[in-house]
């Protein structure tokens, strides 16, 4: 029961402090900023990559033509997410080793598929407009979330040892 009771003071610590630092205003300046860029730029690579001809401007992802775009704004870049997987894996009882070792390979993992996300609300928009508000407020915010639950589901499933 003790354990159980830590694990989700750790949790909650967590998400309290890192919730703070996320709403801060030189975090949401500087690093989320810089995160919301980093995933504009990677998503209209790979949807020029694809096929589509697109240009990107900071967090901004827009046709060539002018006809659409969509922004990646600091609400919008999965860092909410990241810092759910991130309390996870700290509260639970593994090897520090472990959590470490699990958070290099899901961090990048929840990266890519907000890129996805990305990706995909771009696309929503450009040939479904009046499905991309729903999509992106109530189908894509509760995948994300969802699969950094599941990131972390599986690194404890496939081997994520108990510290000693």
């Amino acid at each position: 029961m003790r354990g159980r009771v830590a694990s989700a003071a750790v949790f909650l610590a967590v998400m309290v402090i890192g919730g703070a630092v996320l709403l801060s205003d030189p975090v949401q300046a500087g690093v989320l900023h810089g995160l919301s860029v980093a995933i504009a730029r990677v998503s209209a690579r790979v949807l020029g990559t694809v096929g589509f001809a697109v240009e990107q401007r900071q967090q901004v992802i827009g046709t060539t033509d002018g006809l659409f775009r969509v922004s990646v704004e600091n609400d919008c870049n999965g860092a909410w997410a990241h810092l759910i997987l991130l309390a996870s894996v700290l509260a639970y009882p593994a090897r520090t080793r472990d959590k470490l070792m699990g958070l290099l390979v899901m961090q990048p993992a929840l990266f890519v598929v907000n890129v996805v996300r990305i990706v995909s609300l771009f696309l929503v928009g450009l040939y479904a407009l009046p499905l991309f508000r729903p999509t992106h407020v109530y189908v894509w915010q509760v995948l994300i979330v969802g699969c950094a639950i599941a990131l972390f589901l599986g690194w404890v499933e496939r081997g994520a040892e108990p510290a000693a």
